[in-house]
């Protein structure tokens, strides 16, 4: 069996002169995701968000009147589900032989040369918090996902497990093509097949939700955008809009909100910062409500209101994202892997808030 490289040394296998000693690793989102939500630690069991209503029942005296009018109140219940996720890493010092890399590199070796490891960690790591950020939101629940069926032609969108990976197929399928027969028709997600997004919760939720949990926006441009976020504030019940929160919104929403603003203000956004808090104050809620742009929300319409706590993120401990696991030595060096526990979830549906864009 031919030995598979672990690191692509392309770039600079055949040298001529000197390399800067300083390595520049690729500039990535960190986990952000961890700083918007409420996060749930030590979460290793699927946790109950039990939530009690009281129903109504105020009236005028009656003492014939001796039972209440109707229940006392209803309780609801959401799940946090923690799913599993992993990376598996294999080093092998000496694919950098040959390479300004090598300089001081024992035949021996089982890690890299120091000038190389530090940032292979570091690029590692910051490369894993980037994959659980970008691919949250829309995630879905790897349990979700039927294995693949050579008989069933497959539809854009739907999702299938084969040969240990998971696709989601980009081009509609005849029965038998596979990802191995036909690649171009299916894309590998299994990034994004760890844990259900809270793109995807709210997808599968919006039917249900009451009417006035969904305020129509359409697509919002550098034209309209103060005005659709706006519009979607003063549509919150007025019983909420008191108590203040956060618009979460993808950055590219968040710019069209800000350019939009200032074809509205000649004097620029001064009118739209609020003093020690990230982000701008939602026009007319007298910094109570704050547009947050977030980037695990890329590509995305979505506008999501609700208060503070209500979008929670369950994991066992936050040092899972930058830790290394178990460390499995072998001929040429060894294997290392990275794991960690993930779960998103709406704890009350009442008090969110989405526009009809996804």
């Amino acid at each position: 069996m031919a030995t598979v490289t672990q690191t692509d040394i392309t770039a600079i296998q055949n040298y001529a002169g000197t390399f800067d000693k300083k390595i520049i690793t690729q500039i990535v989102n960190g986990l952000d995701i961890a700083k918007d939500l409420t996060v749930r630690r030590n979460l290793t069991a699927p946790v109950t968000l039990p939530k009690f209503s009281a129903e109504d029942g105020f009236r005028p005296v009656d003492t014939s009147i001796e039972e209440p009018d109707g229940s006392s109140g209803t309780f609801g219940v959401r799940k946090l589900i923690p799913r599993t996720g992993m990376k598996i890493l294999k080093i092998v010092p000496e694919d950098l032989r040959g390479t300004f890399l090598s300089e001081g590199l024992d035949p021996n070796a089982k890690e890299y040369p120091a000038g190389f490891a530090q940032y292979f960690w570091e690029a590692q790591i910051k490369k894993l918090q980037a994959e659980i950020n970008n691919n949250s939101f829309y995630g879905v629940d790897s349990f979700d996902i039927t294995a693949f069926d050579a008989g069933t032609a497959y539809n854009v969108d739907q999702k299938v497990q084969y040969n240990k990976s998971f696709y989601k197929v980009v081009t509609a399928t005849s029965a038998g093509q596979t990802p191995d027969t036909h690649p171009a028709k299916f894309k590998k997600i299994n990034n994004s097949s760890v844990a259900k997004g809270l793109g995807t919760i709210i997808a599968e939720e919006y039917s249900t939700l009451p009417a006035r949990n969904k305020i129509t926006t359409g697509a919002l441009d550098n034209t309209n955008g103060f005005d659709k976020i706006t519009g979607f504030y003063t549509s919150l019940p007025e019983e909420i809009r008191p108590l203040g929160g956060e618009f979460k919104v993808s950055q590219s929403t968040y710019d069209k909100y800000m350019l939009s603003a200032l074809n509205k203000f000649t004097n620029g956004t001064s009118l739209l910062q609020v003093p020690g808090k990230p982000g701008a104050s939602v026009y007319g809620s007298d910094g109570k409500w704050i547009i947050k742009p977030c980037t695990w929300m890329a590509g995305s319409g979505r506008i999501i209101a609700t208060l503070d706590g209500n979008l929670q993120m369950g994991t066992d401990q936050t040092s899972a994202f930058s830790s290394i696991g178990n460390i499995v030595p072998f001929l040429h060096g060894y294997k290392a892997i990275m794991k960690m526990i993930l779960a998103f979830q709406i704890a009350d549906l009442e008090v969110l808030f989405v526009n009809d864009q996804a």
